[in-house]
């Protein structure tokens, strides 16, 4: 292999761990990752993310989650789905349930069962 065509090489950052799963890799900061660290492989994934799903409802983390990992705003997911910032904003925190229009919206644009957004 010619010179010009080697991958270049960069440094991990410190304050990042980096997971592979199914191919993709991703990276989290250490101190996000070390407040889902888990020494006991029986424990459920509800109980370790159970602190997100009672700040945020569980339909309410799973549509953040599912923004967050579309690259997503706030204001770009709701016109999207035909609604205002608000309401995203209120559907994520839990103060707002998420319809079943909304969430079968949510499954045309993201191939998600919509029967997960419902209360």
């Amino acid at each position: 292999m010619s010179a010009h065509m080697r991958k270049r090489h960069t440094r991990q950052a410190k304050n990042v761990i980096c997971m592979h799963h199914a191919g993709a890799i991703y990276k989290f900061p250490k101190k996000v990752a070390e407040r889902y660290r888990v020494d006991d492989e029986s424990v459920s994934v509800e109980d370790v993310f159970k602190d997100i799903n009672d700040a945020y409802s569980k339909p309410g983390a799973l549509l953040r989650g599912i923004r967050v990992r579309e690259g997503l705003t706030q204001v770009k997911l709701a016109k999207l789905l035909k609604v205002t910032q608000s309401d995203i904003s209120q559907m994520e925190n839990g103060t707002r349930s998420i319809g079943r229009n909304i969430a079968m919206r949510i499954e045309k644009l993201f191939d998600v069962n919509y029967r997960s957004f419902l209360s």
